[in-house]
């Protein structure tokens, strides 16, 4: 019926009606509600609460644009009131408009400042633009309304999370939980927030106390599994991943996730499998890209990891680890014109743990002249990068420059043996002196456009103290066998360390019996311990070893070294003894594939795995090599 045809309506029975519609949309009658408001509207189409209610009805059965229109007339009529802008807000952010939406959450805050609903609602439009500084001084306005409110302040947390104040988040999460001990939220917002912190152990407990509460949410499975992961236990991070999945079996990111379990677990036909499903499902997912190519890597298939680092750029053209992943293919395939500059990436991985130095004196990146003038080097990572390529310095030093080569205070005078010219400087004991230029040691190579044909390799550029020397041949006493040092673990917090480690357990079995074995390396882990005890043919020395120059005074009366790959490896090498590595199936980009030789040192030899995990066969031809 159109409004020419209705009966007319005294403004007192069209009051009714209105109140009657409220009345009925307040108990959830929507479409005797709905009928009423339009009746009014057929006498008075400017009626605001029927307009306005309209619209919220049309929210509320999901018909978002009507909605919209209908609250957009409302305000057009009246300007004052904020219910309407708020719930205008609201229809905004449920059809994905955040930006409109904080435009009415303004109007509605000017009209009500002290409304702490609204400022959390322009909070979560600001959190869906990606804006965590600002959604949280609107968290925190709603706080400093209404302390008790649990959402803000889980919303809160995320936001802090967002801005990386895990603290702070974890500390919002509590308050929450406090206050409402089943808000699952709160509960895997703690366990990602103890994620972040490196509190895996505890993360783990969190999400167990969520999925007690609620126990159908794969994500949480998810996340669950990923603190299995970095807790070293892929079989169980597997078996959580496949619950996520039977909750969401066709999600990319559980799919992902799971690929990622399985390749921990060396399944990696099933983790390709699992990865090239969720590319399926979702073609531009960067993540997956990324799992991709690691799997591919740690199959040895570097060109088509390579390749999938290459799709991940694609994507994300900034994505730091997939720039440095398909540098570490190149590198390990000998294409060092191409790989070296990826491997500059380096200083954007979140992962990566030195920091950039932040000097005012320009990197030198080997297109300057340096006769006469003073770069500063400086040490980056490990004490076997320091030792590795400072060699550069000599390059330098014959290039005419003064050289300042800033080293771990422990490699301090190590490092004085290398050269008379080189002013070797201990890292963070006082001011530096005045230099024109600097370079990380490990962009040394890139500067000197090193090939793996033209490393500079001499045959020990590096000296044990011999006064060390001495003292250490006083100790071990006249040679009456071959002395082997032995080195089979290295740093345990190392993120490869899994691979590169052997337990002295399995080396001892397969080496021969005559040759006295030393022990170069302070750190024991306990199960080794143990070993060592039954195993009086291996002297242990650690407590003689205070520093790295006792370390390399020991080397210096060894008749052979072997190790795996870790700083006193690189020792070895530089000080020109005959030393024997031994590689794990996929290793460090420097090593190259393939050969059983070094450019890098010229009395080093490298004995590879041809099974990932398996150091029966490169232990066998160590052997061989003791016996010729």
């Amino acid at each position: 019926m159109n409004a020419a045809a209705a009966p007319a309506l005294t403004p007192q029975a069209i009051d009714d009606l209105v109140d009657q519609s409220i009345a009925a949309l307040e108990r959830g009658l929507l479409d005797q509600a709905k009928s009423g408001f339009q009746t009014v509207l057929q006498h008075d189409p400017q009626q605001f609460d029927s307009l306005h209610l309209l619209g919220v009805i049309a929210m509320r059965q999901g018909d978002l644009s009507q909605a919209i229109a209908l609250i957009s007339q409302a305000v057009g009529i009246y300007q004052d009131v904020p219910e309407a802008y708020t719930n205008l807000g609201i229809a905004c952010m449920e059809s994905k408009q955040p930006e409109q939406a904080i435009a009415h959450f303004d109007q509605a805050l000017t009209l009500e400042p002290s409304n702490a609903e609204l400022h959390f609602a322009k909070g979560n439009a600001l959190m869906a633009l990606q804006r965590p500084a600002d959604a949280l001084t609107c968290f925190n306005q709603t706080l400093a309304l209404q302390p008790a409110h649990i959402a803000a302040l889980v919303n809160r947390g995320h936001t802090l999370a967002m801005l990386q104040r895990h603290d702070q988040a974890f500390a919002d999460y509590e308050r929450a939980i406090a206050l409402q001990p089943k808000r699952v939220t709160a509960w895997v917002g703690k366990a990602d927030a103890l994620m972040t912190l490196k509190r895996y152990d505890e993360a783990l407990t969190q999400y167990d106390w969520a999925l007690s509460l609620q126990s159908d949410q794969f994500q949480v499975w998810t996340h669950r599994g990923n603190a299995l992961l970095k807790l070293k236990r892929p079989l169980d991070a597997i078996t959580s991943h496949e619950q996520a999945l039977k909750l969401s079996p066709q999600h990319p990111a559980v799919l992902t996730n799971l690929a990622g379990a399985l390749r921990e677990a060396e399944r990696w036909d099933e983790a390709l499998a699992r990865i090239d499903q969720a590319l399926s499902l979702a073609p531009q997912l960067a993540e997956a890209h990324m799992n991709r190519a690691s799997i591919l890597m740690d199959m040895g298939r570097l060109p088509l990891a390579r390749e999938a680092f290459a799709q991940v750029i694609a994507l994300q053209p900034e994505h730091a680890d997939a720039q440095w992943g398909q540098g570490w293919c190149d590198m390990l395939m000998g294409d060092w014109i191409r790989g070296l500059p990826q491997l500059e990436w380096r200083w954007k991985k979140d992962s990566f743990t030195s920091k950039p130095r932040d000097f005012t004196q320009p990197l030198w990146t080997g297109d300057v002249d340096l006769k006469g003038r003073t770069i500063l080097l400086h040490a980056e990572q490990g004490l076997g990068d320091t030792i590795q390529f400072c060699r550069y310095a000599l390059l330098l030093i014959e290039q005419g420059a003064h050289v300042l080569l800033e080293v771990q205070p422990t490699l301090k005078s190590l490092m004085a043996t290398l050269h008379p010219d080189v002013q070797v400087l201990g890292r963070n004991e006082g001011p530096l002196p005045a230099f024109d230029y600097h370079c990380p040691l490990m962009s040394l190579p890139l500067a000197f456009k090193t090939m793996p044909d033209s490393v500079p390799a001499p045959d020990a550029y590096l000296r044990a103290d011999p006064q060390r020397v001495q003292t250490w041949s006083q100790r071990l006493g006249p040679r009456t066998q071959p002395r082997i040092g032995l080195v089979w673990s290295g740093n345990a917090a190392h993120s490869n360390d899994h691979n590169r480690s052997i337990a002295l357990a399995t080396m001892l079995a397969a080496l021969p019996k005559g040759p006295q074995y030393f022990c170069l390396q302070r750190d024991i882990r306990g199960s080794d311990l143990a070993t060592l005890n039954v195993h009086p043919e291996v002297t242990m020395l650690t407590d003689a070893l205070q520093t790295m120059d006792d370390t390399a005074a020991l080397i210096e009366l060894m008749d052979q070294v072997i190790s795996v790959d870790t700083s006193i490896a690189h020792l070895a090498g530089a000080l020109g003894k005959p030393t024997s590595i031994l590689l794990s199936k996929m290793p460090d980009w420097r090593w190259l594939l393939g050969r059983v030789d070094t450019p890098w040192y010229g009395t080093t030899r490298l004995y590879r795995q041809n099974t990932w995990g398996s150091w029966a066969e490169p232990l066998r031809e160590v052997v061989q090599t003791l016996a010729r």
